[in-house]
């Protein structure tokens, strides 16, 4: 019965100390942080050449990072312009249904 083994463990865990609990808490999670960064990492060789190449045009085409910045809180300014001053205005109407009519 793996369930009982399980429920045993976890209450062989319950019953240890604070510090070896949490020492374990740690290792458990960076573990599993580095299997997830081993795979992600592995994926990145994974592109290929035509990735790589929409990547360097993307890249070229950015220019410099004071350009990047300058063109990132240009286009923030806009939108919040936009959303302040730019929304269309909803305007309501009354519309009556009266039976008979087409």
């Amino acid at each position: 019965m793996p369930a009982k083994n399980f429920q045993a463990h976890l209450d062989n865990l319950r019953s240890k100390p604070e510090h070896v609990r949490r020492r374990l808490a740690f290792w458990s999670s960076f573990g599993l942080t580095a299997i997830i960064a081993a795979f992600w990492l592995g994926s990145m060789t994974s592109f290929n050449t035509h990735a790589k190449q929409s990547v360097a045009a993307a890249v070229d085409k950015a220019g410099s990072p004071a350009q990047s910045l300058v063109a990132g809180v240009g286009a923030f300014g806009k939108d919040i312009w936009q959303l302040v001053f730019g929304a269309k205005k909803v305007q309501y109407s009354e519309v009556i249904a009266t039976p008979g009519t087409n």
